[in-house]
């Protein structure tokens, strides 16, 4: 396996790829807070939480009002409903999961979280211009979804936009995202693995760290 230096973002086609997962991340944090405990089925839930975010994407007088600094500062401070962050941290570590203490899964749910956010809501004003929506299905397996999407821009070239989806309670939460058939919590996964095999555990965690001061500044605390 080729040695990993670095964390990095999961490749696919540029432009559109980033505005697929700014799609997905930037919906949750604008949903108003409560919404999802009223949500219906889990295509419902991604279409009306979507919509929300276009309306805001494409009112031009409001990106003109607001600096994106300002915007990011509310995707920072918004609410994480919507994701089920403690098990995207978990699956994410997989075997290494079960070997930490509470203190150091706290830490790295808190940490991985930080790094999805300040790597994918940053790019919101920057790679949106458009872009339209296809929901195509969703298949509801006990309290386990998939709902299939895809995102067209203006040229026509599209790009499949898949969720994986948990009930918890009485809302759907997100816990990973595939396009053009590759997972990024699998991404994440690899590399993970990747650094703590070739140096260790604690070498992982600086790497995110060193990440998080070079990005937004966010919460240390936990992710609620």
């Amino acid at each position: 396996m080729k040695k990993s230096s670095c964390i990095e973002k999961p490749e696919g086609k540029r432009s559109i790829y980033k505005v697929a997962v700014v799609i997905l991340l930037g919906l949750y944090f604008f949903v108003p807070k409560g919404y999802y405990a009223y949500a219906g089925s889990p295509i419902e839930q991604v279409k009306d939480g979507i919509n929300r975010l276009i309306v805001v994407l494409d009112d031009k007088a409001y990106r003109k009002s607001h600096t994106k600094e300002e915007l990011n500062k509310r995707l920072q401070d918004a609410a994480h409903e919507g994701f089920d962050w403690e098990g995207i941290a978990k699956r994410s570590l997989g075997l290494y999961w079960k070997k930490r203490s509470q203190d150091e899964k706290k830490e790295f749910t808190v940490l991985f979280t930080n790094l999805l956010k300040n790597t994918y809501t940053g790019k919101l004003a920057d790679n949106y211009s458009g872009d339209k929506v296809i929901y195509d299905k969703e298949v509801i397996d006990g309290n386990r979804a998939f709902v299939e999407t895809r995102i067209v821009n203006k040229d026509g070239k599209e790009v499949s936009v898949d969720y994986r989806l948990i009930k918890k309670e009485s809302k759907w939460c997100v816990y990973d995202i595939i396009i053009e058939g590759v997972s990024m919590l699998k991404n994440y996964r690899v590399q993970f693995y990747s650094i703590i095999r070739q140096s260790s555990y604690k070498e992982l965690v600086k790497k995110l760290k060193a990440k998080q001061l070079k990005g937004i500044e966010v919460s240390t605390t936990g992710s609620g």
